[in-house]
């Protein structure tokens, strides 16, 4: 795993770049190795690339996987983050073919893949990636995110060229993008918790969406969809269920490929656990495993972790969390954020008593309940959409929201008019389930000036229609919450820890299948998520019988006692110009509402805002 920087574009303006501003900033990504590449198009000598890579060594750990990486021939050079899990058979078919290889690594497999292929290459990768490939005869760039999105790639354009990095900081901190906010990227983070791709926080700096390639010549950029989840073909496949237990397995087995030692987060839920009995049967070795403890009791699983990890002989590692401890990090916290977010912080944590241990990956069940159908609203869904086309005459005579936007309404009836004016679209209903603050709460958070007619569902990145109610949510889930928040707050937490953090219910092939089944069958009987149940075979009932529980701090105990002053002073700090984007008095009345105990305002509510103040002072971005 890696951190990547580039710019295509105006030979003078690729000169005047500071790459080691890149490495410097993407240096957490990387700490084994960094290197740079200057190339001058022969096709157009004014037009130049320059790459910057940071190196965390997984595969193959010699020199030889050193990136920049160039072919024999110079003519093509690489920059690659991520990892290809079939890059041994990929490679095999490259040599039947005559391609000779100088190490062992995944990118040199990558690099020639696109030599002998061209953009074809990525319908061979199976894993997470984000890469670019310089053609130095043409003077054109390649590229490329993986499907899901489990790597990030950010993007900002001029009339110079485009640059490209992993993290938004880096381009801020080259230059290449000012410190400017983005005003889409403002409401949605307000209304989500997390900036809504294609957007980031930042003004002019975008993210490719997954699935996507760009290919850039010169000033010129096309990019083009190559995979999406979002497709529907309207066909089940009745032997699709009765596969799982395979691709279940064959995901998890290829993502513990690495030539350094391989842990698991474990919660003690369903999807971690079942990572650990796959990943127990085919080791030779325990298996290290981390889990998160608490003082407050009702946040704990560590008895449900601790009966997993002795049933499959793990090296299990307890990491006891105290909120005096949790708070002494607060600061390393917020500046692991590359964007802000309102989730994320305990995947910190883990990550960095994982890498405390010695380890470099560890593999996380992230993923499962979107893949899987592990949330309440999964069974939820399709009656909620009936419900609001069937209200859809009365609910048009509904306010477009309750006219006070703070005040002591409980959530629930929020929720439940707007789900009523939602009318029974797929998308706004989604969005009235994932929301964060309402419509009208977002408007009145930011200065008058500002404030304009944006609603929630603008962000949220629509999927085809379908019957089949569980399995829309799981397309809308994935394309939306997953992607946005859970799997961007994985890399920039445990990267900052300089951990590989791998995703096996997110290999492209598992989801593919998964899509094919019935949604009824993956919430029918009262087992939550029996499919993968299933599939995990040697799971204890006390596992799977047992009552959902999300991984989650007790944030909400803390703000209230160890917090409280810290966030009071953090909410209250007028300096900068955080002013120019939130407003005070909104600000105020949300912490009040919270410390007050008022249901309508939760921990998240606080924190999302906190993240997003904290982070424009930190990274000196305020202004409009």
């Amino acid at each position: 795993m890696c951190g990547i920087f580039g710019f295509i574009g105006k030979r003078t303006r690729a000169e005047s770049i500071d790459l080691a501003i890149a490495i410097k900033s993407l240096h957490h990504r990387g700490p084994d190795d960094n290197g740079t590449y200057f190339g001058v198009s022969k096709s157009d000598p004014d037009v130049a690339c320059a790459f910057a890579h940071t190196r965390l060594a997984i595969i193959d750990i010699s020199a030889a996987g050193h990136q920049p990486m160039t072919t024999d021939d110079g003519r093509y050079t690489i920059v690659y983050n991520g990892e290809i899990y079939n890059f041994r058979d990929i490679r095999q078919e490259l040599q039947d073919l005559g391609c000779k290889f100088n190490s062992n690594c995944d990118t040199e497999v990558v690099l020639k893949s696109y030599v002998r292929w061209g953009k074809a290459c990525v319908e061979h990768l199976r894993g997470m990636f984000a890469f670019a490939i310089w053609d130095e005869q043409f003077g054109s760039l390649f590229l490329v995110r993986d499907r899901l999105g489990v790597k990030p790639l950010y993007y900002t354009k001029t009339s110079e060229g485009l640059a490209f990095s992993s993290e938004v900081r880096a381009l801020m901190n080259c230059g290449v993008a000012q410190r400017r906010i983005s005003r889409a990227g403002l409401n949605s983070y307000l209304a989500f918790g997390s900036a809504s791709e294609p957007f980031t926080i930042i003004e002019n700096i975008l993210s490719l969406k997954p699935g996507c390639f760009a290919e850039v010549v010169g000033t010129g950029t096309r990019v083009a969809q190559y995979w999406s989840v979002t497709d529907e073909s309207g066909v089940k496949d009745r032997h699709a269920a009765g596969e799982i237990k395979s691709v279940v397995r064959s995901a998890i087995l290829s993502e513990l490929e690495a030539d350094v030692p391989v842990g698991v987060f474990l919660s003690g839920g369903i999807d971690s656990s079942a990572i650990v009995a796959v990943a127990a049967s085919a080791s030779e070795r325990p298996v290290h495993t981390f889990t998160v403890t608490f003082d407050e009791i009702r946040y704990n699983e560590e008895k449900y972790a601790a009966e997993v990890a002795s049933r499959y002989g793990c090296d299990h590692h307890q990491v006891h969390l105290s909120a005096r401890t949790a708070l002494s990090h607060i600061d390393s916290l917020f500046d692991a954020l590359d964007q802000p977010s309102a989730d994320g912080v305990n995947t910190y944590f883990v990550a960095k008593a994982a890498r405390e241990a010695g380890l470099s990956v560890v593999l996380s069940g992230l993923g499962g309940d979107e893949v899987f159908a592990g949330y309440g609203n999964f069974r939820a869904f399709g009656s909620m959409l009936s419900i609001g086309r069937a209200a859809a005459p009365v609910a048009k005579l509904l306010p477009a929201d309750l006219k006070s936007p703070f005040r002591n309404t409980t959530r629930r009836a929020r929720k439940m008019a707007a789900l009523l004016r939602a009318r029974g679209s797929p998308s706004k209903t989604y969005a009235v389930l994932r929301g964060m603050f309402t419509d009208a709460q977002v408007r009145a958070l930011q200065p008058e000036q500002h404030r304009n007619g944006y609603v929630g569902s603008d962000s949220i990145d629509p999927c085809s229609g379908s019957d089949d109610a569980v399995n829309l949510y799981s397309r809308l889930e994935m394309t939306n919450y997953l992607r946005n928040t859970l799997l961007r707050d994985a890399d920039a937490m445990s990267m900052s820890n300089s951990l590989e953090v791998r995703v096996p219910f997110l290999d492209h092939l598992l989801i593919e299948k998964v899509l094919c089944v019935d949604g009824a069958a993956k919430v029918s009987g009262h087992v939550n998520k029996p499919l993968l149940v299933e599939a995990a075979e040697t799971l204890p009932a006390s596992i799977y019988a047992r009552r959902k529980m999300g991984f989650t701090l007790p944030l909400n105990d803390w703000l209230r006692a160890q917090f409280n002053s810290r966030a009071t002073e953090l909410l209250a700090d007028r300096s900068g110009r955080v002013d120019a984007l939130l407003d005070p008095a909104a600000v105020a009345m949300v912490w009040d509402a919270f410390t007050r105990g008022e249901r309508h305002m939760n921990y998240s509510h606080v924190w999302c805002l906190l993240a997003l103040k904290v982070w424009c002072l930190r990274n000196r971005v305020a202004s409009w």
